[in-house]
């Protein structure tokens, strides 16, 4: 600790006074120089801030809000997408409960009038309603695999956007395909 402050205090006694520099050692540390590099440093310091300001950050600016116009842009694609499935099962669900209800009725109605017709005409019926649900179920999936292949599809692309922006350089569509497969399927798809 003593030695420290001693060093410290032969360094404070070496600049004031000036002998080590007026051997040349460091004449960019001459006290008398000071003034001059201090003047040209702020005028480099306000160059270089000026530059930044007006050139390099409004484009950083610019690239972040056309980056984050085109994520949300896709998350709302998605949530849409997501929607029409929801529409569509729900409009699945409300088909199925007034065919199961129309179904009922007319059992209801054939089994007070002949309960053989009614059987053969329930048999008739049952198979329409299977038909209509397997179809039914069918585009739903069919609709479901195409929106969740398309968020895949965009996922890859927005994935390979942010490597290329963030690294400067294409991604290895074989990693990045793996990793978005990887995330894909740990979010429970």
């Amino acid at each position: 600790m003593r030695s420290a402050i001693k060093g410290l205090g032969l360094v404070g006694l070496m600049l004031l006074s000036g002998s080590a520099f007026a051997a040349g050692n460091m004449p960019q540390l001459n006290p008398s120089d000071m003034p001059p590099q201090l003047v040209w440093l702020a005028i480099l310091f306000a160059a270089l801030y000026l530059l930044m300001s007006r050139v390099a950050v409004p484009r950083i600016a610019a690239t972040l809000e056309a980056r984050n116009a085109k994520i949300e842009g896709d998350l709302a694609a998605a949530e849409k997408a997501n929607e029409d499935a929801r529409a569509l099962i729900e409009s699945y669900h409300q088909k199925l409960a007034v065919a199961r209800d129309g179904a009922r009725q007319l059992t209801r109605e054939r089994e007070e009038a002949d309960a053989a017709a009614a059987g053969a005409r329930l048999a008739q019926l049952s198979e329409q309603i299977g038909a209509q649900i397997n179809d039914a179920e069918k585009r739903v999936a069919a609709q479901r695999n195409s929106a969740l292949s398309e968020l895949e599809q965009m996922a890859h692309e927005v994935a390979a956007s942010v490597y290329q922006k963030l690294a400067g350089e294409p991604a290895d569509a074989g990693q990045l395909g793996a990793k978005v497969g990887n995330a894909i399927k740990g979010s429970g798809r």
